[in-house]
């Protein structure tokens, strides 16, 4: 029976959006998420020799704010199409489940971080282990730190991003109940005032038993999510997010050309010193602030510019990104304790750039064999399921089939005999 739609005040259905063909699937997503899915495991193994050529070490912004537009930019196509159809509720249900699942992956990681570096510790006799990523606190307040984890209110680093996206995915019903009611203008319009708000006045969620909010603070990175979902909502509309514009292309490169000064000559204080509220002159990842937002807009209307131009550069299914792309958050788990291992690695260890790229290479291609093997199991599992309903089928078909009265009368024979 298909899903009905509860009933509440009338939406404003976006017809353009609900009757757009459904498209394939988008490799060009798959493949920047796979790359933000790289650097990712870079920057969380601090000193790595590969660090410099990420986008955090050439711009203001870095791979999270690329990860979390492109997951709002997929939710139009996953979540929004359903929504704007009617199916309100069961749409509502699925992005609170799949919130769910980000939670129970994070709780598994916190575990498996902390059990790591306390392995560590015993292991190699350093208590320095535990002296960073937050872990320190562990050993002064136990009690208060694991009621802090099972609350949320005390993230390890670098395991400290998926309760963030998991609040996203939460709030995402009210952003599709807002493009409903008054259109995908309002919804982002709405995000921004959020966004202002939350540095403004302070709102953010609770962190215990440390004093203050999340470092990812939620209320101002639904923003960076809401923008991606107003970019995927006017490609299925429009075919496209925003015209490829020579102006437009030119003001991004030379912003990403000024942030790219900006870091490699540590001229930060040319931003902090313009006459602007801290929200637009300053570089806080946890409020997403302006110069770090633009920066990441621009980086990712640049590269789609230039690949809608050059059609070759578009990556094909089985490109390495974007296969690990398609696996965001079993590829995201692995790969963040993969950098943790990393870090444990490189501990105590002078630099080299050998040993780097070994742990670069056996990362990435540990992640890669995983994201692989997942690509073959999907369809294994989808072919075994059809063979299975075959088989079901024509079992059916085989008892249904009337029965010969020659067979019925030997039958009969038989079972007198």
């Amino acid at each position: 029976m298909p899903m009905m739609p509860f009933p509440s005040a009338p939406i404003r259905r976006d017809s353009a959006i609900i009757a757009a063909a459904s498209p394939g699937r988008d490799h060009r997503v798959d493949f920047w998420r796979g790359v933000a899915l790289v650097m990712i495991f870079v920057n969380h193994i601090p000193g790595i020799a590969w660090e410099s050529v990420t986008s955090a070490r050439f711009g203001f912004s870095d791979a999270a704010e690329i990860f979390v537009f492109l997951a709002g930019f997929a939710s139009a196509f996953a979540y929004g199409r359903p929504f704007l159809g009617g199916l309100r509720l069961a749409t509502a249900i699925r992005a609170l489940r799949r919130s769910g699942v980000l939670l129970l992956v994070h709780y598994t990681l916190s575990i498996l971080a902390l059990g790591l570096f306390c392995w560590a510790a015993m292991a190699f006799g350093q208590g320095a282990f535990l002296q960073g990523n937050a872990f320190w606190i562990f050993l002064s307040k136990p009690m208060e730190t694991l009621v802090g984890v099972a609350t949320l209110g005390h993230q390890f680093g670098y395991v400290n991003i998926l309760p963030m996206y998991a609040v996203l995915l939460a709030l995402m019903p009210a952003h599709l109940a807002l493009t409903a009611l008054f259109g995908r203008r309002v919804m982002l319009a709405c995000a921004a005032l959020l966004w202002m708000a939350s540095r403004t006045f302070g709102i953010n969620l609770p962190a215990y038993p440390f004093e203050g909010g999340w470092f990812f603070n939620p209320f101002a990175w639904q923003f960076v999510f809401a923008i991606g979902l107003f970019c995927g909502f006017r490609v299925l509309e429009k075919g496209r997010a925003v015209a490829v514009s020579p102006l437009l292309f030119s003001a991004a490169c030379l912003y990403l050309l000024a942030a790219f000064v900006t870091v490699k000559m540590e001229a930060w204080d040319v931003w902090h010193t313009t006459p602007l509220p801290y929200l637009f002159n300053n570089f806080d990842k946890s409020a997403v602030t302006l110069p770090r937002l633009l920066h990441v807009l621009a980086l990712i209307y640049v590269a789609a510019s230039v690949m809608s131009r050059v059609p070759a550069l578009s990556p094909a299914q089985s490109n390495p990104m974007a296969v690990l792309g398609r696996h965001s958050l079993p590829i995201f788990a692995i790969g963040t304790m993969l950098s943790l291992c990393g870090q444990v690695l490189r501990h105590g260890r002078p630099d080299s750039f050998v040993f780097d790229t070994l742990i670069l290479a056996v990362g990435v291609g540990i992640m890669w064999g995983v994201a692989v093997y997942l690509d073959w199991w999907r369809v294994a599992s989808k072919d075994t399921l059809r063979s299975r309903r075959a088989a079901a089928t024509a079992g059916e078909a085989t008892r249904a089939k009337p029965v010969p009265a020659v067979a019925r009368s030997a039958r009969t024979d038989a079972a007198s005999s």
